[in-house]
């Protein structure tokens, strides 16, 4: 009954005027054009994504620079700093032989001789010097590259993507592995030598892997063969597909960040290394040096073109605006100025980027405060930010030291009435070029987190949140 109520109410209802096919066909197609909705149209995401690629480079150039940093460390502050402490070390040793006298206030005493960051760069200091002797002594160079050289494309693939995998597995590793070991310097002899031991084992074995992956580039680019650069090509798009189409959020995106600031951070000195060995190679290759450069040229363009795409879909499926990178820029920055406050969770005024910190939080109501850095005032204030972005410079310095080493070595045309001399004085010079460059990038690195002071807040917000793998 109440059916044909409705159907006899909607009967007995006008229909509207002109409602007619041609009506209807004019309205479908002019869709009633409202000029006032316009200010309500969602803004495209695809604005934001236009963002990414700037603002990825930015914060990639920052963590790049950090890298370099770290590795400039090992080179010329962690041997001035083992230099500070050997005296100590001699001093010590001479009393305990009754050689000399105890100073006044340490009679009696059973203090520490050296502090914990000077005992933590001279345990680091020596595990470079022992892994940088084993590689020299058990990595054979030349029987590594015939191999690549001479195996099957299938094989060459599954051994490039398996070195990926284990290398991204030793980044994470490597950094708790020295972490532990400065964590226990205080501990029984024997404890910190087994934990010295296993990471000398990490040391050589990345070292050893990297070592393979720069051999796997020299083939690469020496030789007439494409079939390892296809490697590299196939390597780069089977990450973009096991990235993207996943949801992340701020926390989640962060170690992916990190692992390729120190994927581009290997890349550079990886072509570097190629570079060095291409230019005192005796057998000229396949390619001019046209050639070469073209491909290298190639090799940076599609990195650079596999990172802007990836994160591109990463911020437009997972919906996250392009100043998410910017807030990550901001954490490092953070590091760079809460690792050199004076004490443990209060910030000082007598430094300008503890200053320009502090004026930070009082604007966040915390102007005692500061979120704690992990093992600051344990570690110096480079290796602070090994754990944020998880790199670890020994393995790295390393290979640095073995193509010195092998550049020093090399034939010279030129013959050398003192070759030891002149090894010595490369040596030198090396180290002293380390040491300028170090304290430059050290005095950018700190007067641009200086300058950027107040921008800090926002990434306080995630200063405990994010780390790297």
């Amino acid at each position: 009954r109440s059916a044909r109520r409705l159907s006899a109410g909607q009967a007995g209802a006008k229909a509207p005027a002109g409602h007619d096919f041609a009506t209807w066909i004019f309205d479908e197609v002019q869709s009633r054009p409202d000029e006032s909705q316009l200010p309500r149209v969602p803004r495209s995401h695809l604005v934001e994504v236009a963002k990414v690629p700037h603002l990825l480079e930015k914060l990639l150039l920052m963590g790049f620079l950090l890298c370099f940093d770290i590795l400039l460390h090992e080179l010329s502050f962690t041997p001035l700093q083992v230099a500070r402490a050997l005296p100590k070390l001699l001093a010590r040793g001479l009393a305990n032989l009754g050689l000399v006298g105890r100073a006044p206030e340490q009679a009696g005493e059973a203090r520490p001789v050296l502090s914990v960051t000077e005992q933590g760069d001279l345990i680091r200091l020596t595990l470079l010097v022992l892994n940088v002797a084993l590689i020299l002594v058990c990595f054979d160079v030349s029987w590594t590259y015939h191999y690549i050289r001479g195996e099957s494309f299938l094989k060459l693939y599954v051994i490039f993507n398996m070195l990926e995998m284990f290398e991204r597995w030793c980044r994470s590793v490597g950094v708790d592995l020295f972490d532990l070991v400065i964590a226990s310097v205080r501990h029984p002899w024997r404890s910190l030598l087994v934990k010295c031991g296993t990471t000398l084992i990490y040391c050589f074995g990345h070292s050893t892997m990297h070592l393979v992956r720069i051999l796997l580039l020299n083939v690469a680019i020496n030789t007439s063969s494409n079939a390892v650069f296809l490697i590299i090509v196939t390597n780069n798009f089977g990450e973009i597909k096991s990235t993207v189409f996943k949801r992340y959020e701020a926390k989640s995106l962060f170690p992916i960040i990190t692992s390729d600031i120190v994927e581009r951070f290997y890349l550079l000195m990886d072509i570097i290394f190629v570079l060095a060995r291409i230019s005192i190679s005796t057998h000229s290759g396949a390619f001019s040096r046209a050639d070469v450069t073209f491909w290298i040229f190639l090799l940076v363009i599609l990195e650079l073109g596999t990172d802007w795409i990836k994160f591109c879909l990463i911020m437009k499926f997972s919906d996250l605006p392009a100043s998410t990178l910017e807030i990550y820029k901001e954490v490092l920055i953070a590091d760079v100025l809460l690792c050199r406050s004076p004490c443990v969770g209060a910030m000082g005024t007598g430094h300008t980027a503890e200053a320009g910190a502090a004026s930070v939080l009082k604007d966040k109501d915390k102007a005692s405060t500061a979120p704690a850095v992990p093992f600051r005032g344990i570690h110096s204030f480079s290796h602070c930010l090994q754990r944020r972005l998880g790199f670890s410079g020994v393995p790295m310095t390393t290979i640095l030291v073995f193509h010195l080493v092998m550049l020093a070595r090399a034939p010279c045309s030129v013959e050398l009435r003192w070759p030891r001399a002149t090894f010595v004085v490369f040596a030198m010079a090396s180290f002293v070029l380390c040491l300028l460059a170090k304290i430059l990038l050290g005095a950018i690195v700190l007067g641009f987190a200086a300058r950027r002071r107040s921008r800090i807040p926002r990434g306080l917000e995630l200063f405990q949140k994010i780390k790297s793998l």
